[in-house]
């Protein structure tokens, strides 16, 4: 079972997901979501997050940035595996990113937004 729904009160559901266990510690990893509605719309809600699960697609709720996302990408990622020169470039095209879309929250970052 990757989640499932509680009713909190009349009209508000907390859909509980799985999402594994934490490689570190062994604990298991669980995201609340809050919904306000009728049973049915928390289960639609529960089905799609699940999908995004499955597909790879979801992300976890933050306050972290798009910009905050791109640095530390580059930084600790990026700059590993590719020659400094790659690397400025792609530092180069990060700039205008950061400049552009930086201020957005990564988890409300949408293809309107890039187009």
């Amino acid at each position: 079972m990757r989640g499932h729904i509680k009713q909190r009160s009349k009209g508000s559901w907390s859909i509980v997901l799985d999402l594994g266990r934490d490689p570190s510690t062994g604990k298991r990893k669980q995201q609340w979501v809050t919904v306000r509605g009728t049973k049915k719309e928390a289960e639609s809600k529960l089905a799609e997050l699940q999908h995004q699960l499955n597909s790879g697609g979801y992300i976890k709720p933050s306050k972290q940035t798009f910009g905050a996302f791109l640095q530390r990408w580059l930084d600790d990622y990026i700059s590993l595996h590719i020659r400094p020169t790659t690397l400025e470039a792609y530092w180069q095209r990060g700039k205008h990113l950061i400049n552009g879309l930086g201020h957005i929250p990564l988890s409300e970052l949408r293809p309107d937004h890039i187009h």
